[in-house]
């Protein structure tokens, strides 16, 4: 048995991360694999080469986009995915319940925890010119305040203050947010048209900071989440972290993952919706991020789900997870 270890050299020492792999890897394994990435291609000539030496496991050190990365070039080698968490956001680790706070746990989670099978989604974006383009997708995608955000986010401020940075971008972003007329349809049913300043489709529903945003995704329930926010003028806002506030509580949570509440209702400000294949259409081009990274512009979108598309490996407590961790 031999791991294949794909690291970011800008956010992962392997003079800290080498000493935590040789104490957590089992006796009998070979010599691991070990190459860093490449800021050109954002990891996947690395993750390439990590699978093409024939490695049985592969654990990637990193931010989101080269999780993202490595997560859909795994689905088709059928090797597990390990993560050491290693970004500011560490969404996908955060939604697997893998500790983003501790080298030490997360390497002993990549050899010594359990493999869960998850959902993948894929995106295709059509660009203002016409031009097509696809990306997978571990965590969300969307357009409106999560893209901008992240468009807007100064990456020094980030580096010092890490997901801080994100509520210096938000409070900028937010008053002059425009809104867009979108057309809409879930798994070939009815258009429904509504003016948005924001959609998000989620495959999981943990962003960043553990908070929960689409309270009913399962990253292993073979659908993407939907939400459209829709405020209106100080009380949509405010309707809006009333919302959000509620499916954050520790109660709710608890309540939740014991099977104990409905699915969440839409209301004015936020409306909720869960299909397997989504089609969008904006009467305006609007910035698309995926998993954390603007993507460009778009002016139409059509999300897919892969199901069961990736093993990655967890903390076995985490194993058969109904959702996020508390």
């Amino acid at each position: 048995m031999r791991a294949g270890i794909v690291y970011n050299p800008v956010k992962m020492d392997r003079d800290a991360l080498a000493p935590q792999i040789e104490s957590a890897q089992p006796l009998d394994w070979s010599e691991p694999f070990w190459i860093e990435t490449d800021a050109d291609d954002a990891g996947e000539a690395a993750v390439r080469a990590a699978l093409d030496a024939g490695i049985d496991l592969l654990i990637v050190a990193g931010g989101d986009g080269t999780v993202r990365i490595a997560a859909d070039a795994a689905t088709g080698a059928h090797v597990p995915l390990a993560i050491i968490p290693a970004g500011t956001g560490n969404l996908l680790a955060r939604n697997l319940g893998i500790d983003v706070t501790s080298l030490r746990n997360a390497v002993r989670t990549a050899f010594e925890g359990a493999d869960r099978e998850v959902d993948l989604g894929e995106l295709e974006i059509e660009a203002p010119d016409g031009t097509r383009s696809k990306h997978a997708f571990a965590v969300m995608v969307g357009f409106g305040l999560d893209a901008e955000m992240i468009d807007k986010t100064d990456e020094g401020l980030k580096k010092k203050v890490g997901w801080l940075a994100y509520v210096d971008a938000a409070g900028r972003v937010i008053s002059s947010l425009d809104t867009v007329r979108v057309h809409v349809r879930l798994d070939g049913g009815r258009t429904v048209r509504s003016t948005v300043n924001t959609m998000v489709i989620g495959n999981c529903g943990t962003v960043t900071n553990g908070i929960i945003l689409l309270p009913d995704a399962a990253i292993d329930d073979g659908m993407l989440d939907i939400a459209l926010v829709r405020p209106r003028g100080i009380r949509g806002w405010a309707q809006l972290a009333g919302y959000v506030a509620r499916n954050n509580m520790l109660v709710t949570k608890l309540l939740r993952r014991r099977g104990h509440l409905g699915r969440q209702r839409s209301g004015p400000a936020l409306g909720y919706g869960q299909a397997k294949e989504t089609h969008a259409r904006l009467e305006e081009p609007r910035a698309v991020q995926v998993d954390g990274d603007v993507v460009g512009e778009a002016v139409a979108l059509r999300a897919v789900v892969r199901e069961d598309a990736l093993v990655v490996r967890v903390p076995r407590e985490h194993a058969r997870d109904a959702g996020p961790a508390i």
